[in-house]
């Protein structure tokens, strides 16, 4: 069944694609900006490591961040269950979950919903089960896993099981630093080359040994402009782990507390160590930039 939609009745069907989704989300847009609404359907589906998100998106090469805010990027790299394409000719706008799919003139963009005279045609499921192979919603779905299946893969999580129970995610592919520091990513990765789901044993089949510990006086910390190692220096954002001035009050760069404080939760969990830079493994936040092995060196800093 197909039905041309616009309007207050376009916006909504494209809200209940994201919030009714149960296996399969599909999100075709060049531009992607969200704004608190869009967030909020997008929020129950986090935690859902049963959901696969196919997300592309496209345009601006070199200035990538025009087509897809970074900050909501960093939003979507919390999924457990995600696939992200880089496609830079696309145009095409489309949404769709196990049940409908709508092909539209609408971004995945705030202004765009509130603003613009958007056209959509819904097209909706009758079985229980996936679109049927025949039918022109499949053919679609199945247009644009093609087109993922050509294009750069910038990022892949995929859910871990333990004899069917699920233990936490990992994340396979994350080309997302060099798209947005306008490098090229070529289509080496394609999305077929990735598994569905990751077993939780073969993950963890090898006990990790420890690496020697760096030679007094000197700490290799995480530089963007630089690959040696310095003269210890205190000091790292702790969610991007560049170079900023010691402040365990304000332990972000700029950039980084503006995507903080779009949420302000003190108790979210960081990658690196305000003081030593080093990676934090999520034990650190705005509440606790220190890792506690650091804590007493770190009070010993004149401010």
């Amino acid at each position: 069944m197909s039905k041309f939609i616009t309007g207050g009745e376009l916006s909504t069907a494209v809200d209940e694609i994201i919030w009714k989704a149960k296996e399969n989300l599909m999100i075709v847009s060049p531009f992607i900006k969200l704004d608190n609404h869009f967030r909020e359907l997008f929020d129950k589906q986090r935690h859902n490591h049963k959901l696969h998100i196919l997300l592309m998106f496209g345009k601006n090469e070199g200035r990538v961040d025009k087509s897809f805010n970074k900050d909501d990027l960093e939003y979507f790299k919390q999924f457990p269950n995600i696939s992200i394409v880089y496609v830079p000719k696309l145009h095409a706008k489309y949404y769709a979950n196990e049940k409908v799919g709508i092909v539209t003139s609408i971004n995945l963009y705030d202004y765009s919903f509130e603003n613009n005279i958007e056209f959509g045609v819904l097209y909706e499921s009758k079985s229980n089960g996936f679109f049927s192979s025949k039918s022109t919603d499949a053919e679609v779905w199945n247009t644009c896993i093609d087109i993922a299946n050509d294009n750069a893969v910038i990022y892949i999580n995929r859910p871990m099981y333990l004899d069917y129970d699920y233990r936490g995610s990992k994340v396979l592919c994350d080309l997302t630093a060099e798209l947005y520091n306008g490098k090229s990513v070529t289509t080496s990765h394609k999305l077929d080359d990735f598994d569905d789901e990751l077993d939780f044993e073969e993950v963890f089949n090898k006990m990790p040994s420890r690496t020697p510990a760096n030679k007094p006086g000197k700490v290799v910390y995480n530089d963007s402009k630089t690959n040696y190692s310095k003269s210890f220096e205190p000091g790292y954002c702790i969610r991007t782990g560049e170079k900023i001035p010691f402040n365990p009050k304000s332990p972000y760069s700029y950039d980084a507390y503006k995507s903080w404080a779009y949420w302000g939760n003190e108790d979210f969990s960081e990658k690196y160590c305000h003081y030593s830079g080093e990676a934090s493994n999520g034990e650190t936040s705005m509440r606790k930039p220190i890792l506690h092995k650091n804590w007493k060196k770190a009070s010993e800093i004149k401010k």
